[in-house]
């Protein structure tokens, strides 16, 4: 019954090693035991560090853009710049304007909630 098992549990990782064959082609160096963890496809592991091929993430990117933004705000809002009659003024209305009321929600949410429980 163990030998079945292992049987089986042999097959299943061929064909799954198969699957991800198709999705990540292999490097031709290396053999497939079936036992490696799953790290030799993700996008950045040590060797692809190594051999210069590694996929960087964007926050650092998305960070530097974020701070250069908040940057230009703040020259613009210090200079009194406008940009297509746009002011820093109009920018902090949107961002303190409220579109879901939460107070209104709450309220309104308990008054049917007692109207419920009649």
């Amino acid at each position: 019954m163990a030998k079945q098992i292992e049987e089986t549990v042999a097959q299943r990782r061929a064909y799954v090693d198969q699957i991800r064959a198709t999705f990540y082609p292999e490097e031709p160096s290396r053999g497939n035991t079936g036992k490696e963890p799953f790290q030799r496809n993700a996008p950045y592991s040590q060797e692809q560090g190594q051999e210069g091929g590694a996929k960087y993430s964007s926050l650092g990117i998305r960070t530097l853009v974020a701070v250069l933004l908040f940057a230009a705000f703040i020259y613009c809002d210090k200079k009194q710049v406008s940009f297509h009659q746009y002011k820093t003024a109009d920018v902090w209305k949107q961002i303190e304007w409220d579109p879901l009321p939460l107070e209104e929600l709450e309220e309104t949410i308990k008054m049917s909630i007692k109207s419920g429980k009649h």
